[in-house]
């Protein structure tokens, strides 16, 4: 090992001269981390291949322990140093993953949904007439697209399961059609030939397809480069852009209720009706609605707690009136949020807290006794909410009094 870090820092090659620079940051860490700090195989190989071949190697197949080091100090950071000593493929994975950096990658390890797939139903089970649809796809095994080589880094994360956005094609194939963002999908663990089990999936009422793709045209956005691809593909996605994605579904769902002027009483059975089989991927796609709620009321409202008038955002949370447990087709419209601090959101939602729907003041149950939130009775709240909303959490709010 030595021999070959004394050539390269010997070398006449200012690239092998900060490749050991990059070798002795990396045993640095390791010392610092109480281990032996050792290089490897990198030693045997360089000398076997050369740097330039070891370099692009490990690029291409995120093996460099990137995450472990200086971005700045890394492979990647070489290649970009000295791009013209590398290939355009090559140069794009650095690229990918210093842009994505050592946080955002673990970042992205965190998120719950972690890919987009766009594909077709023939692509993806083989087989014409598979309809999307919860009971035709659970249980079936699903072909998953190569990640491109820029995307190597999320290969990781496939072999242990994952959920993912699935978009099917809208260009016509074997007398098949998609709609566009269909569904968030459950996936087993990737196995040999690349195919994985179906183990949920919640689909779309109001699928979000070609309207979506000409609003972001060209404008430099993930959905902006959906488009382009003309194949059966996979992309990890941002957390931000999972968001904007389930958030184009919410907004047409809402123009759509608009326009057939749908106004759904909440005391009418069919229209409220407890969720109780809620699965753990249902629950998923519930939390990023609520991210996405949030940040229509943040757009939306002045940007405080409606009751105490609190601005700081960090504890700001979107409350819905009619609860997000209830299938009320309105609950989701912005008549029915209220942005709320967090604990008199936790009240609100206890019905220990309520708004009276004809004075809009602010009562508070007798079974609450700190002074901090029995001085909120009789505050004024100027939020704009559906009066059907707030008339059905006071009544339950009433219900509830000792």
């Amino acid at each position: 090992m030595s021999e070959v870090m004394k050539a390269l820092r010997d070398s006449t090659d200012p690239l092998e001269n900060d490749l050991a620079r990059v070798y002795d940051h990396w045993q640095e860490v390791k010392r610092g981390q109480g281990q032996r700090a050792g290089l490897g195989y990198e030693p045997r190989d360089i000398n076997a291949l050369g740097a330039i071949s070891v370099i692009s190697r490990r690029v291409l197949n995120t093996s460099a322990g990137f995450e472990e080091v200086d971005p700045n100090r890394s492979y990647e950071a070489l290649v970009l140093k000295y791009p013209g000593r590398f290939s355009g493929d090559v140069i794009a994975a650095a690229q990918e993953r210093l842009k994505l950096g050592a946080s955002k990658v673990n970042q992205f390890r965190r998120q719950d949904i972690q890919f987009f797939i766009k594909s077709s139903a023939i692509e993806l089970f083989g087989e014409n007439g598979v309809r999307p649809s919860t009971e035709s796809w659970v249980g079936r095994e699903a072909h998953i697209p190569e990640l491109h080589k820029e995307n190597r880094y999320a290969d990781e994360i496939l072999v242990n399961g994952f959920l993912g956005l699935v978009w099917l094609h809208e260009q016509e194939k074997d007398g098949e059609r998609g709609r566009g963002l269909t569904a968030v999908i459950e996936f087993g663990p990737l196995q040999s030939g690349r195919n994985a089990r179906i183990l949920d999936a919640v689909f779309f009422d109001r699928p979000v397809g070609k309207e979506l793709l000409e609003a972001h045209k060209d404008d430099g956005s993930f959905i902006s480069r959906i488009d382009a691809s003309r194949h059966s593909r996979i992309w990890p996605i941002l957390d931000s852009d999972v968001d904007s994605l389930l958030s184009a579904v919410r907004e047409k769902a809402h123009k759509i209720a608009e326009y057939e002027n749908l106004s759904p009483d909440p005391h009418e059975a069919l229209n409220l009706e407890k969720i109780e089989d809620t699965t753990a991927l249902r629950q998923v796609v519930l939390r990023r609605y609520q991210t996405a709620f949030r940040q229509a009321l943040l757009n939306k409202r002045s940007n405080c707690c409606a009751i105490t008038g609190t601005s700081e955002l960090s504890v700001l949370e979107a409350a819905h009136i009619i609860p997000y447990s209830e299938r009320f087709a309105d609950r989701d419209k912005l008549e029915n949020g209220l942005l709320l601090r967090s604990d008199i959101h936790k009240l609100f939602d206890a019905h220990l807290i309520s708004i009276n729907p004809k004075t809009k003041e602010v009562e508070v149950s007798d079974r609450v006794e700190s002074s901090d939130y029995l001085s909120l009775r009789g505050k004024a709240v100027a939020d704009e909410v559906s009066p059907k909303s707030l008339d059905f959490h006071f009544e339950t709010f009433q219900k509830q009094r000792p």
